[in-house]
């Protein structure tokens, strides 16, 4: 029941266009750059940020991710305490009795309260839900997470739970092959696109008759075709995973 109503939840902010392909991406020799991520009016887009700050991976907020939001956007976090999610509003706010009223345009937290340091925190490895109020594109800026040769998801959800995840490192690709998860028989990926979910499945099947039966383990597409999720570089998924488990991704070639 419990994944269910996950699902009805999160199918419910699947009313608009969903646009998450990064547009474009620059690195430096430092490995420092952008990725622009187009946002459609009245969309939701399930994104991530695929580069950090300030190197550390820990100290995204929303007012650094998205340094430019229309007064009306949301960002929707899955919080996996909760099992629900927790919403950010771009919002202007006038407070106080003219003429010494106050306007404070800025992120706001559920409980109206501007968002601070604390809250609001959003790192790669993390995916979210992007409700933007206009057609805007955002920059995300920042560092490639090169830690000492790999680097490790915190965001994955332990057996059986699910998450909003996405690769830590800015490549795009087969989950398994070039991103690097290592599935267990049981795993589900949930790929929000054209306003819904595809759902991939890492199986084990028995096909033909005996003696002549092949048993094939591997990703199953929507279509029970062999096929693995592909990955684009800020996008993020939903993770439900048979068994918690490790994913760490080499830097060593980048």
């Amino acid at each position: 029941m419990k994944s269910k109503a996950l699902l009805i939840a999160a199918a419910a902010l699947a009313a608009g266009v969903m646009s998450s392909q990064a547009q474009s991406s620059v690195y430096s020799q430092n490995i420092v750059g952008y990725v622009n991520i187009p946002e459609t009016a009245g969309g939701f887009s399930l994104e991530a940020p695929p580069l950090d700050l300030d190197g550390t991976g820990t100290n995204n907020t929303l007012s650094t991710l998205y340094p430019a939001p229309t007064i009306g956007d949301n960002v929707y976090v899955y919080s996996t305490s909760l099992s629900e999610f927790v919403v950010y509003q771009y919002l202007k706010k006038t407070t106080g009795v003219p003429p010494h009223q106050t306007t404070v345009t800025n992120w706001y937290d559920p409980n109206a309260n501007i968002v601070n340091s604390e809250l609001g925190i959003i790192n790669p490895g993390q995916g979210v839900f992007y409700n933007a109020a206009a057609n805007e594109t955002n920059t995300y800026v920042g560092n490639v997470l090169l830690g000492n040769g790999t680097v490790t998801n915190n965001y994955v959800p332990s057996a059986n739970g699910f998450n909003l995840v996405s690769s830590i490192l800015p490549i795009s690709g087969g989950l398994e092959t070039s991103l690097n998860y290592i599935p267990s028989i049981g795993d589900n990926v949930y790929i929000y696109t054209n306003n819904q979910y595809a759902v991939y499945q890492y199986l084990k099947k028995t096909t033909g008759v005996p003696p002549h039966q092949t048993t094939v383990t591997n990703w199953y597409d929507p279509n029970a075709n062999i096929d693995q999720p592909i990955i684009q570089v800020g996008q993020g998924f939903f993770l439900n995973p048979a068994v918690t488990p490790i994913w760490t991704q080499s830097t060593t070639n980048l």
